[in-house]
């Protein structure tokens, strides 16, 4: 049996539909596909939240349509299923209700009016995200991993000490979401006791976070061929998700000691029983160490409010300062566009000249007159540009104005550069006020503090002014013009004068020293009253125990310095050195006295050789 067949034409190329499931069913079946637990299915039935709404779900169509299916892992779920501010604490009924509304409006086959068509890569990712979130393990992981989640721990700095409630409360309200014991306390107050915040930092110190890190899994059970390789994936993905768990036991831990150390209650607490500490030590001290510790008290308190006097002067000055910035800016403003427009006016009318050859001069006179008229003036000239004469006027009696002051003014400065120039002589010639003695002792300070010591020549100032023996004050400056005069020739010739007449000087005293030998039989009257004052005290013995018993020992020493520091000037002014006295018990007043300036001295030449 023979069968003809007739070809009627060619078939085209196969093609590949993807047909979605929709429609109500399709959600059912997810819905049962993918139900939660049940605590989860109970704690949704009982919540007291409102449901969610239609109005609450946002869909970002242009990020949606720039998703690919490949990268689902990579994508912020909550924001594909339009839940971007609820995110960890979108329930499961917001979950499927979100999911419903963007299959609704975004299947891929649904072209009808009102409703927003995307690609079938795009739909893919929607189908993706709910999978992910619908059930109890998929939506923690993914929130634990949650791309919004800071996990960035405070510093301990003075800015977080100072703002400790508003920067640390926030942050511990925020892990306190991975806890697994619900009524997680608060961070509190400052009035909070200490047995509160003990308990706030023993729960912390033993958090126990649900957090886990499956999302991160970087080999997938599902591609492994045979059951060792699901073992041997399954070994690798418990120790990174360990890795991590550790890292982040490790983060919390460091927040909670920086919580701990930025806490201004356990300072308040320390400080408290350190204060208590002292309390009970000072109870057993003198009287005067208590008066001590509240003038101390009393001085800090006054610095402080010094401080935020201080501050809040400075903060009113910068803001007083800022007005006025601005308020000048605006007047500069108004005072560049009312000089415009006057150096326009007056160059439309060739600047009021007639010869050509002056017309430097006249913008140059313009430039003088602008700078020296008010933003008023400018605009009276203004407002006349139009009639040619009343301006011609106007300007002209400007200009002349100004020409005359700026002569008078010339003239005024000539006068005072002069009468300046005369005070100046004037001064000059009575600046010398360097007495014989007084040059000596710089010659000889001069010598003591050579070049290379530290701030030379204030320390010779006031070497000067403390050995000086008409107690005058001098300065550095007039240490450094008498030194360079005293450089030159004529000082050269001063310093051999006073020279000459320190050698006539001492020749003179030796003299009178020999002369009273003679008259008083063998010994001077220096050595006369000497000997009359202590008759008893010629051995070399009883020179001996006088020197020791001038001298000062350590515990002497130790007494003064304490008693100047338990006496200050400013407290008691003249009766200072009787109290140090009688602190010190076994020196004068005048051996204490003289006792600090040996020790004002010996510290300031170890400032200058150091």
């Amino acid at each position: 049996m023979t069968v003809s067949v007739k070809v009627m034409g060619s078939l085209g190329e196969p093609a590949t539909l993807n047909v979605y499931p929709y429609g109500p069913a399709f959600f059912k079946y997810q819905c049962m596909r993918y139900d939660m637990v049940n605590e989860v299915a109970e704690e949704d039935s009982g919540s007291d939240s409102e449901d969610l709404s239609d109005a609450d779900i946002e869909l970002d169509l242009k990020y949606i349509k720039s998703l690919e299916s490949k990268d689902w892992k990579d994508q912020d779920h909550y924001r594909v299923l339009g839940l971007p501010n609820l995110r960890v604490e979108s329930s499961v009924k917001d979950i499927k209700k979100a999911y419903k509304f963007m299959v609704l409006k975004c299947h891929p086959d649904k072209a009808s009016q009102g409703n927003t068509k995307v690609d079938e890569e795009a739909f893919t990712c929607i189908q993706k995200a709910y999978e992910q979130l619908c059930t109890v393990e998929g939506k923690r992981a993914y929130d634990s991993i949650d791309p919004e989640f800071d996990d960035d721990t405070p510093n301990i700095t003075e800015h977080n000490k100072q703002n400790f409630y508003d920067i640390f409360g926030k942050v511990m309200d925020t892990n306190a979401q991975w806890s697994m014991q619900k009524n997680v306390p608060k961070l509190g107050t400052e009035s909070d006791s200490i047995d509160k915040v003990n308990d706030f930092y023993n729960f912390w110190y033993d958090f126990k976070s649900w957090r886990e890190y499956s999302y991160l899994d970087e080999e997938e059970r599902e591609k492994a061929e045979c059951k060792e390789e699901r073992r041997y994936i399954d070994k690798l993905n418990k120790q990174e998700r360990l890795r991590r768990k550790k890292e982040e036991m490790t983060r919390m831990h460091e927040l909670v000691n920086r919580c701990y150390a930025c806490d201004p209650r356990i300072k308040a607490f320390n400080e408290e029983r350190k204060r208590r500490k002292v309390e009970a030590k000072l109870a057993k001290q003198e009287a005067y160490k208590k008066e001590l510790e509240a003038a101390k008290l009393q001085k800090e308190e006054n610095e402080r409010i010094a401080k935020e006097q201080e501050a809040q002067r400075v903060q009113e000055a910068k803001e007083k300062a800022e007005i006025e910035k601005k308020e000048r800016q605006k007047q500069n403003k108004l005072l560049k566009q009312e000089r415009k427009k006057l150096r326009e006016n007056v160059k439309s009318h060739n600047y009021f000249n007639t010869n050509e050859d002056n017309i430097v001069k006249s913008m140059e006179n313009l430039d003088l007159l602008l700078l020296s008229l008010t933003i008023d003036d400018m605009k009276n000239l203004n407002s006349v540009s139009e009639d040619t004469e009343n301006f011609t006027i106007l300007y002209q009696n400007q200009l002349n104005s100004n020409l005359a002051a700026q002569e008078n003014k010339t003239k005024e400065n000539l006068m005072k550069a002069k009468q300046s120039q005369d005070v100046h002589k004037e001064q000059t010639s009575n600046a010398d006020k360097f007495t014989t003695p007084d040059i000596a002792l710089l010659v000889k300070a001069v010598k003591s503090f050579p070049p290379g010591t530290v701030n030379r020549w204030n320390t010779i100032a006031d070497y000067m002014n403390l050995h000086s023996a008409l107690c005058k004050t001098y300065e550095s400056k007039d240490i450094i013009t008498k030194v360079k005069k005293l450089q030159s020739k004529e000082g050269d010739d001063l310093k051999t004068k006073i020279n000459k007449q320190a050698y006539e000087n001492f020749e003179k005293s030796q003299k009178q020293r020999i002369d009273e030998v003679v008259h008083t039989g063998g010994l001077s009257s220096r050595d006369t009253v000497n000997t009359c004052l202590a008759p008893d005290l010629g051995a070399p013995d009883e020179v001996k125990k006088r020197k020791q018993a001038a001298a000062w020992g350590a515990d002497e020493q130790k007494l003064l310095e304490e008693a100047l520091k338990k006496f200050p000037q400013a407290a008691l002014g003249s009766a200072r050195w009787e109290s140090i006295a009688e602190h010190v018990g076994t020196k004068t007043k005048k051996e204490c006295m003289r006792r600090y300036k040996e020790l004002v001295e010996q510290i300031k030449a170890k400032k200058a050789k150091a």
